[in-house]
């Protein structure tokens, strides 16, 4: 919504709520608040906070605006000073004279002191890492690799480095927002506010995304506790501990099914804060009396008629269509598929021939772009995959048109980014906050 009208909205609530407790005045004894009168009291408290909310965004933005056009100009002199000082120093060794004076050494030091880093050094510089090969840049129109500026005035440069000062662009959203309202990442990737939160959200609800994190390295909640109101602060605490459990155990009245930490624990059994019920944390059954009995006989059975694993850590059922033994499970536990033991403590085989031929089929058929690839492309690709079941996924590259993710397979109708060396394709959550 467009500020002007998000104000005039507020100020129209706020004088809406005014207009209703003047009304309600005296209708009432003087000592008594009703129930009516009270949730407009709290409503008017809220709508003045956010006036003040409102009011310190606009005072804020309205720094860095100010920042970035005085710097701009700030930059484009600085620039003219060195190349002029530049010029001087050129004009100094044709003449045949000694350039390196300690006046000039000092006339060159307080040129590079008038810099615009030291005015604007309060905010964010885009790490020269996040520049090189190996990386992404976000635009509006999509990821695309990093490649080489061309040429460009200086004027246009020092207004270009100082817009990626001020503003950076969000690797989720592809849309740039002021530095002070972004959050940068272990790895240097940033995320905007909204980004920041609505990760937070879905890795409460999905744990391939917990913890939140990009290119592997979880996000440090202390910084990230700037983004986050109280309520997701405390519910990420309590997924952390629900995340580090080995043994977890959750309600059984399946219409609840939460949690129940170890701190949850009675003489025998787990009680449910929300629902009272009891559960026996050996069979995760309803609390009993007696031996546990085993209620997923017929599930079990089920698994290994078909093939599937079982994660050791979260309980949970794993069935392996294609690709390699090595299984990270959603809760995030490596394991191997053969015999369900921690990776790679065993000595079962990294590939089953079959899930590696139905693999390399379908990395070959991608390269070639035709569904019944040679069979000399289709041993190729098996070989690659062997060498590079362990691939560290450090370099992508984008292809447009319609795909479906390997990972989440969600259908992707714009493009899709593939990995260089081990083929597999995903969308961007998954490349930044699942592999």
């Amino acid at each position: 919504m467009h500020e002007p009208t998000e104000e005039l909205v507020l100020r129209l609530m706020q004088d809406d709520a005014t207009c209703a407790l003047g009304l309600m005045k005296g209708k009432e004894r003087s000592d008594q608040m009703t129930d009516h009168e009270l949730a407009l009291t709290e409503w008017a408290r809220e709508l003045r906070h956010c006036a003040c909310t409102f009011e310190d965004y606009k005072m804020a933005k309205s720094l860095a605006t100010a920042v970035s056009h005085d710097g701009v100009a700030l930059a484009a002199a600085t620039e003219e000073e060195n190349r002029a000082f530049q010029d001087r120093m050129t004009a100094l060794q044709f003449g045949g004279l000694n350039p390196s004076t300690p006046d000039q050494l000092l006339g060159q030091k307080t040129a590079a002191m008038a810099g615009l880093t030291g005015l604007v050094g309060g905010f964010n510089t885009v790490s020269e890492q996040s520049r090189s090969t190996d990386t992404i840049e976000v635009r509006r129109s999509g990821l695309i690799e990093t490649e080489s500026p061309g040429a460009e005035s200086s004027k246009v440069a020092a207004a270009r480095n100082l817009d990626c000062q001020t503003h950076l662009k969000c690797v989720a959203c592809m849309e740039a927002k002021l530095s002070f309202d972004i959050f940068k990442a272990t790895c240097s990737h940033y995320y905007c506010r909204n980004c920041t939160g609505r990760l937070v959200h879905d890795s409460f609800v999905d744990e391939s995304l917990f913890p939140p994190k990009c290119c592997r390295v979880p996000f440090p909640l202390p910084t990230m506790k700037a983004f986050l109101d109280e309520e997701m602060i405390r519910k990420f605490e309590e997924k952390t501990v629900e995340h580090n459990d080995f043994n977890r155990t959750y309600c059984a009245n399946l219409s609840c099914s939460r949690y129940l930490p170890p701190t949850s624990m009675t003489l025998t059994t787990r009680l449910c804060p929300s629902c009272n019920t009891e559960t026996c944390p050996t069979c995760k059954q309803r609390a009993h009396a007696g031996v546990c009995v085993n209620g997923e006989v017929e599930i079990l059975k089920m698994a290994e008629a078909e093939g599937w694993q079982r994660c050791a850590r979260c309980r949970n059922m794993v069935e392996l269509k294609s690709g390699c033994n090595h299984i990270t499970c959603r809760c995030g536990f490596e394991f191997c598929y053969v015999c369900a033991l921690k990776w790679k403590i065993c000595g079962c085989e990294v590939w089953d021939e079959d899930r590696l031929v139905d693999r390399a089929h379908q990395v070959a058929a991608r390269n070639e772009g035709n569904p019944q690839p040679a069979q000399q492309e289709v041993q190729r690709a098996a070989q690659e995959l062997r060498e590079q079941h362990n691939c560290e996924h450090g370099r992508w590259r984008r292809r447009d048109g319609e795909y479906s993710c390997d990972v989440c397979h969600d259908l992707l109708p714009d493009f899709i980014l593939r990995c260089q060396r081990c083929k597999i394709e995903a969308c961007v959550r998954c490349r930044y906050n699942r592999l």
